[in-house]
């Protein structure tokens, strides 16, 4: 009676079988002690500091770094003999910068033994996901009158992982998975890869990263694993994963076999190294660097040499944005650290946390900029200058902020 006049209830009949929905949270709560409120406030204030060190060496490194890379980019360009074959090996060019382009070769097929899976490229990885549970953990603090109480709860969701998850550090025990990956994932890389005549060293091999699915078509020689979607699937059901199921999958990268192959002609590969006999290894420059580069495809030794310096100004503005966001939060555990020595008066509070942002914005944009400037100063004085001017600014507006709010507060 009871199942005709609520069908959709949850029973034996209509249990789910897969584990993708969110398990109820786990939740605690504590009080925080005037204690834990001072030992939180001594770790901000050292954790502050520490990022307003790493801040400052990292934008001083990365600005001298960028200036080096370009310049070496720069000699290389100038230098760069352009081979118009890779076939023929010239003495006169030993020693020296070459641009060469051409078809990849290896000697020998690659090869997997665990699924018999073979291919001819420079690379073949064998990849492995596990069903498993994960995790996730939330914290807030609540204030409960005087008292402020930290809130912990914990969800689960079941997920294709690359990486073991271990469930002994779970706050459930309801929530297991296996303690390893009983297929364990794997890399072959060709010992001998050519391009025309000249052979890669390891360096210029480990560049060859353009890696492309292979769609397995021929059944695994274990009978227990099944072959669905161009992988080879451990479990009972690939459509309903279970916690410890695994999926096996393959790729490869720099095809190298006949032309009439399944998979395509060999890659074509566009190599900016040094001429060291029949080898190419990487070229030192004056200021440093070493010049040693592989770009998939046709490509000019001019348009190699431009991608590099747009990555080189892509890295300089990016690790600055990085070096700023460090002093933004360096800045902001500072003005924290008095934040939270006055978190149990309410009225200090909301004092407190008026200035926080207009403060962290103001110092961390002064600090980044002097950076900058003092380590330009080292290759362009008059540049380094102009930068340090500007790092006043900053400084300058939020004092004129500072005293307008000052002359409109109210007596």
């Amino acid at each position: 009676m009871y199942r005709q006049h609520f069908p959709d209830d949850p029973g034996m009949h209509n249990m789910p079988r897969t584990y993708n929905s969110r398990t109820p949270s786990y939740r605690r709560q504590h009080n925080l002690s005037v204690w834990h409120h001072i030992k939180r406030s001594f770790v901000t204030f050292v954790i502050g500091n520490l990022l307003l060190s790493i801040a400052a060496v990292l934008v001083f490194w990365n600005e001298g770094r960028a200036v080096q890379t370009s310049q070496s980019l720069d000699e290389g360009l100038h230098i760069v003999r352009i081979l118009k074959s890779a076939e023929v090996i010239f003495d006169e060019n030993n020693g020296k910068l070459v641009h060469l382009s051409g078809t990849l070769k290896t000697s020998k097929l690659l090869y997997d033994e665990d699924y018999s899976v073979s291919v001819a490229a420079v690379k073949l990885r064998r990849r492995v996901e596990m069903y498993q549970w994960i995790e996730t953990e939330e914290r807030r603090d609540v204030r409960d009158g005087d008292s402020v109480q930290e809130e912990v709860s914990y969800s689960y969701s079941a997920e294709w992982r690359s990486d073991l998850t271990r469930s002994t550090s779970f706050n459930s025990r309801l929530h297991n998975n296996p303690d390893k990956f009983p297929v364990e994932a794997k890399i072959y890389i060709a010992d001998d890869v050519q391009v025309g005549n000249f052979f890669l060293t390891q360096n210029l091999i480990e560049k060859v990263t353009n890696f492309h699915d292979l769609h397995l078509t021929e059944p695994a020689k274990n009978v227990n694993v099944k072959l669905y979607g161009g992988l080879y699937y451990h479990g009972k059901d690939p459509l309903h994963p279970e916690i410890g199921d695994m999926r096996v999958i393959f790729d490869y990268a720099g095809l190298s076999g006949p032309e009439d192959s399944k998979l395509g002609p060999p890659d074509v590969v566009s190599i900016l190294a040094k001429q060291s006999g029949s080898q190419l290894i990487a070229y030192q420059t004056e200021t440093g660097d070493e010049l040693q580069l592989l770009y998939n495809g046709h490509h000019s030794a001019e348009s190699m040499i431009g991608y590099e310096k747009m990555t080189n100004s892509l890295i300089l503005w990016a690790l600055r944005f990085v070096g700023w966001l460090l002093m933004f939060i360096g800045f902001g555990c500072l003005s924290g650290f008095l934040h939270n020595m006055v978190d149990r008066v309410p009225i200090l509070h909301e004092v407190v946390s008026l200035g926080t942002v207009s403060f962290s914005l103001t110092f961390s944009i002064s600090l980044s900029l002097i950076v900058i400037a003092a380590s330009w100063i080292w290759y362009r004085p008059y540049l380094g200058i102009s930068i340090m001017a500007m790092a006043i600014i900053p400084l300058i507006t939020f004092h004129i902020r500072y005293q307008r709010s000052r002359a409109y507060r109210p007596v």
